[in-house]
């Protein structure tokens, strides 16, 4: 009995040096191989995930990146999944930007996807990037109207659009299947509704967790079809797209992190019930 004593008084007072380094390890460890530990998917979740799995094969899509390199870290992986996503289907889409670094964002995930490579996609037949429109609500309004007049070139060889097959099936919000912003807050879902509401273009939002709230009247209304709000949301679609990422690792990370705690938390208690069992004796 003593020693077994003995053996929780060790682990109570153990050194914080080493929980830091376990903490670490299982920080770390899904990170860098991300393990895709079980989550209950949220019917906003599978909402967004159908939408784009039903679209029908030629379908065009819009992607808008309105958001800039402060959200990176709950907007990113997102991103990433959304345009893997778009890229795995039999689909047309256009990305564009209405915040100003939206065009770092989404180089940065076209660079990482390769999609010529990983996806046999054709930039100018199957997908463009038309780059940033500037002027906010006004651009959106612009766009609604005609894409070529606010997009005289493309983004990335700064050719005419004329010149590309996919543009010519893309004039107007008319053209457009689905429109999916991914947003932080202003512009965003709210001049989106306005100026594209009557077009009766169905969309889908990705926004930070904060601006859910905002977001969820247009969910319920049925004018956003669906929502993935914040970096949980962002690990269930990866789970449904069969991709495990950067959400995915973080979720993991957070669950391990969770569990290592519920288990000094219980030793702490054994330890403690131990050594005054002890006592009274």
């Amino acid at each position: 009995m003593s020693g077994s004593i003995s053996i929780w008084e060790k682990l109570e007072n153990i050194d914080s040096r080493i929980l830091y380094l376990l903490i670490w390890i299982v920080v770390l460890t899904p990170m860098i191989s991300p393990i895709g530990l079980p989550v209950s998917i949220s019917p906003n979740t599978e909402a967004y995930y159908r939408t784009i799995q039903n679209l029908p094969p030629g379908s065009m899509v819009v992607l808008s990146f309105d958001f800039g390199l402060g959200s990176l870290g709950e907007l990113y992986p997102i991103a990433v999944a959304t345009m893997h996503h778009l890229f795995s289907r039999p689909i047309k889409f256009a990305i564009i930007a209405i915040w100003n670094q939206g065009p770092l964002v989404a180089k940065m995930i076209i660079d990482e996807l390769n999609p010529e490579v990983t996806y046999g996609k054709k930039y100018g037949v199957d997908w463009i990037f038309l780059g940033w429109a500037p002027g906010g609500e006004v651009a959106m309004r612009a766009l609604g109207q005609d894409f070529w007049k606010v997009f005289p070139t493309d983004y990335l060889y700064k050719r005419p659009v004329s010149e590309y097959p996919i543009m010519q099936n893309l004039r107007s919000a008319n053209d457009v299947q689905l429109l999916i912003s991914i947003e932080t807050g202003t512009p965003g879902v709210d001049e989106w509704v306005r100026q594209w509401g009557t077009y009766n273009v169905p969309m889908l939002v990705a926004c930070i967790g904060v601006t859910a709230p905002g977001v969820t009247p247009y969910v319920q209304s049925g004018q956003v079809k669906g929502m993935l709000p914040g970096l949980r949301a962002g690990a269930e679609y990866e789970l449904l797209i069969g991709r495990k990422g950067l959400a995915v690792a973080s979720a993991d990370a957070l669950s391990t992190t969770h569990m290592v705690f519920l288990i000094f938390v219980v030793i702490g208690n054994i330890g403690y019930f131990a050594k005054k069992r002890r006592g009274v004796k």
